[in-house]
């Protein structure tokens, strides 16, 4: 499953083992199993902690330009 965060505002942060998307609607938890790539686009953010855990689990991390190509990536 790709987690694509593509909201302006939206952040990505770490709590234990899974990631906690905050959102203008709210906060969801996510688990890590099944996520095989994160895709942020600008305006969103990630924590430094986040990175570490998709570093760990091995998922992808995709940055993506406004016509949401990849830029970059963190693998």
């Amino acid at each position: 499953m790709d987690l694509i965060l593509n909201s302006f505002g939206t952040s990505l942060n770490r709590d234990n083992e899974c990631f906690v998307i905050h959102s203008k609607d709210g906060k969801q938890r996510l688990p890590t199993d099944g996520i095989t790539s994160i895709h942020i686009s600008r305006g969103a953010q990630i924590t430094s902690d986040a990175v570490l855990l998709a570093i760990e689990k091995e998922i992808e991390i995709l940055f993506m330009n406004k016509s949401g190509e990849p830029v970059g990536r963190v693998w």
